[in-house]
Order: C-alpha cells, then sequence, then structure tokens
C-alpha cells in the first residue's frame, strides 16, 4: 500500500499543492484513514500530518485546501509518531521558503531533528521530495549513511523500490556513499550540483576546481562535446574531400565547427545546464588580401562577463593536409610561414589533419624545435611525420575550450589582435573565425 502512495505522488508536488486541484494522494488518503490504519502505516500517516502542518501554519484557515489538512489534524495527529511529524512539518516549510535568513533557520531545524533512525524510517518519502525539490535530502542521506549502518540499510532498500525516482536517486545516493574520498569532498559536490545547477551565476564559489574560468565541468563537456561532433563529422567526409585543396578543407571544417558552436545553446538547454551564449562566426578573405596571407585562420575570441571578466585574444592557426607517403601521415611545412606565425602568436598551432580526416593540434614552437634540429639551412621547407608529432600533438577537444574558455591561448596583444583579424600589414589569415563568450548577469 504505500508504495502505491509513493507511485501516485511521485508525478505530484508534495509540497506547494496547485489550486484548482487537489493535495498530493498521500494527503488525500490521510484525510480518510482512521487512527487504527496510520497505526499499519504509520511512515505515510506521519509525513501526512507534517506536511498538513506545515501547510496549515503557512496558509492558515483561508487555505483552500484547508478542508483536507483540518480534517488530518483532527483525526490522526494525537496518532502518529511526533518525531517524525515534526521532521516533515520543518522539511515542508523549509522547501517553500525563500527568505534566506528563515531557510537558515529550517536547515537548522532539519539537521537538528533529523535522528538516524527517523530518516531511515521514511527515507523513500525524503528521496521523492528531494527529487521535487532540488535535493533537499542528498547532503544529510550522505552525511548520516557515512556513520550510521541503519542509514545505509535504508538506501540499499529505497534501490529495491519499484517507484522509479526513489531508486534511481537511492543509487546516486549510495554511489555518494560508498565513493572513497574524505566526507567533505563528497559533500561538497552534493551541495554544489544542487545549489548551480540551475542558476548562471559566476563565478560558482561551490563548483569543484575545473579547467577554465567558466568553472563549470558540465558547461566545459558540452563545449569538448561540440568540437569532437564537428571533427567526427569532418572526418566522415573525408571520402569524398580526400582530394581537396587545404583550402577546401579548412573552409569544410570551420564550417563544420560553426554549425556545431551555434547549436550549444540547446544542447545546455536539454542538458538543464545555465551556461554562456557563444556566437560563432567566419569569413573568408578576399582574393586581393590572399596575397599577403600568413597564416590559414585567424581567431579573435571575445569573453564578456559584466562585471567581473572583459578580454578580447587572438590567435593563429596553419591547417595542414598529410601527404601519403609509404604507410605513415607525413605534413610539409614552410619555414617562413612558420617564423611568421611565431612572430606575431607565441601560442600559434598548426591544425595537422590525418589521411584519416582526425585532426592533430601541435604548437607551431614545437615544429620550429623540429626544424632547428633537422632542416638544412638552405632548404624553405621541411616535412615532419606522425612519428615525430605524435606525443607532442593534442586532439581538437582538448585544444579549443583552451583557446575559447581557458584564457589559456591566444595573446590581448595590438600586433597578435591585428593578424587574427586581417588588419596587420604582413600576416593576413584566409579565414577569420570570430568567437563571443557572453555570460549574462543573472540572479541566482
Amino acid at each position: 500500500m504505500e508504495n502505491l502512495l509513493l507511485s501516485g505522488c511521485d508525478r505530484m508536488p508534495l509540497v506547494g499543492w496547485p489550486f484548482p486541484g487537489s493535495p498530493p494522494l498521500v494527503v488525500r488518503w490521510a484525510a480518510y484513514a482512521t487512527p487504527e490504519v496510520a497505526d499499519v502505516l504509520p511512515v505515510p500517516a506521519a509525513v501526512a500530518v507534517g506536511i498538513a502542518r506545515a501547510h496549515s501554519q503557512r496558509e492558515g484557515v483561508r487555505s483552500r485546501h484547508e478542508i483536507w489538512t483540518s480534517r488530518i489534524l483532527r483525526q490522526l495527529d494525537a496518532h502518529v509518531d511526533q518525531r517524525l511529524a515534526q521532521l516533515w512539518r520543518a522539511l515542508a516549510l523549509l522547501a517553500e521558503e525563500r527568505d534566506p535568513v528563515a531557510v537558515a533557520g529550517l536547515r537548522r531545524s532539519v539537521q537538528r531533528l533529523a535522528r538516524p533512525g527517523v530518516w531511515a524510517r521514511s527515507l523513500e518519502w525524503l528521496l521523492l521530495l528531494g527529487g521535487q525539490r532540488e535535493g533537499l535530502d542528498a547532503a544529510l542521506t550522505v552525511a548520516l549513511a557515512d556513520k550510521h549502518p541503519t542509514v545505509r540499510r535504508a538506501v540499499s532498500r529505497c534501490c529495491r523500490s519499484p517507484v522509479l525516482t526513489v531508486q534511481l536517486r537511492a543509487e546516486g545516493m549510495r554511489a555518494a556513499a560508498e565513493t572513497t574520498g574524505p566526507l567533505e569532498e563528497r559533500l561538497l559536490g552534493i551541495v554544489s550540483a544542487s545549489v548551480d545547477a540551475h542558476r548562471a551565476d559566476f563565478p560558482r564559489p561551490l563548483s569543484a576546481p575545473s579547467a577554465t574560468w567558466l568553472a563549470d565541468h558540465d558547461l566545459e563537456d558540452l563545449v569538448r562535446g561540440a568540437t569532437r561532433r564537428a571533427v567526427v563529422g569532418f572526418a566522415s567526409s573525408m571520402d569524398d574531400l580526400g582530394a581537396a585543396e587545404e583550402e577546401h578543407l579548412t573552409a569544410t571544417l570551420l564550417a563544420t565547427l560553426v554549425d556545431e558552436f551555434t547549436d550549444l545553446p540547446a544542447h545546455t538547454r536539454l542538458a538543464d545546464v545555465a551556461g554562456p551564449h557563444l556566437r560563432v562566426g567566419h569569413r573568408t578573405v578576399t582574393k586581393k588580401e590572399e596575397k599577403t596571407s600568413g597564416a590559414d585562420i585567424g581567431v579573435v575570441v571575445e569573453v564578456r562577463v559584466p562585471g567581473r571578466l572583459q578580454l578580447r585574444t587572438g590567435d593563429l592557426i596553419q591547417v595542414k593536409k598529410a601527404l601519403r607517403r609509404g604507410r605513415g601521415d607525413t605534413w610539409t611545412v614552410k619555414r617562413r610561414q612558420l617564423h611568421d606565425l611565431l612572430e606575431h602568436s607565441g601560442s600559434a598551432v598548426y591544425w595537422l589533419i590525418r589521411a584519416t580526416g582526425d585532426v592533430l593540434v601541435v604548437p607551431a614552437k614545437f615544429l620550429a624545435a623540429i626544424e632547428g634540429a633537422t632542416a638544412r639551412a638552405s632548404s624553405k621547407q621541411f616535412t615532419v611525420g606522425y612519428t615525430a608529432v605524435r606525443h607532442a600533438a593534442i586532439r581538437m577537444e582538448q585544444y579549443l575550450p583552451d583557446l575559447i574558455v581557458g584564457l589559456w591561448l591566444g595573446s590581448n596583444s595590438e600586433r597578435t589582435l591585428q593578424a587574427a583579424q586581417g588588419t596587420g600589414r604582413t600576416t593576413r589569415p584566409r579565414f577569420a573565425l570570430t568567437i563571443d563568450v557572453v555570460l549574462d548577469h543573472q540572479e541566482g
């Protein structure tokens, strides 16, 4: 019977009842239950009494659902476990409270009332409430399970629940409880996920340290995923593009990247992650400009976080298509072009396109090091093979996040920016890629 009540409440909020409409099933059930029924099903009866107390105190006698709450309190209040009812009153009040001072007091009340035995008895209902109210239960459950076998057994019991929400959240609790590492770190992960997941505040002080200024692993993963999808899509078309010149390959790769980053806001909404707006655009320079071209791609990244960050950086990229000589991929590097790139940006890179369509990113400085050791003084170019660059190369999904939201690469010097934008006198890229990263200020 209790599982039926849980299932009936899975798709309806336990607190904050809508009007018009009815309260959740457990409240309607308790309104017609007798003290004898409460003795048989003590946990849902106490949960209903606690919720009814909170609703009655918050809404008063003018509540549109007063007929339900008054009946429950009149018939069952004296016949339920008072410790459990008090805990659920505090939980129900906390779930709807928005004043930060009141929230602090109610959280303290919940912590005081959360005895291991009481918490374990109603854990299924706690998991149901927590699923509706952004992890209200998570940190306390993990903290109690860390020390008390009663709560650990309750978590295991909930993992076998026929109610899917209860089962899935219990499995998450068990994973957090069984993870090795200090309890404080596990709790921080749970609390930060609950607090930060649905807001766009920056920085995110509770989040675990991340690789970029976004301070959000989910957002970084979305950026990496967009990059990887673009490279995979580009590689899948190599059978048709294999004979194409480097310029056409570059244009195709850039167009694929632009498409994926343009779709990124839709992916952030699907993942329920609050994040930045990425505006991406690219253009091909005119034939007149091509004559002074010293790079294939100029990238300009503009970061704007109102009141926090504002920066414009640029960088240069040279694209090389593999030559098939025997079994391994090789690439020809023009020495003057390499030196010109490094004169304008110390973090300039080469995108080395393999015959398979995969793209390796290699620092121009590393190629200069190979040049210094192997190239003849009289030669205008030199060749590098896959084995020479495989350890220094990184994937595109590692490189682009570092360039776009990591601020590890590029330069904000006028010389670099002019070269990346194509306004310099000596270096004008064939393609100009512009990326705006804008994180709008919103109240959390």
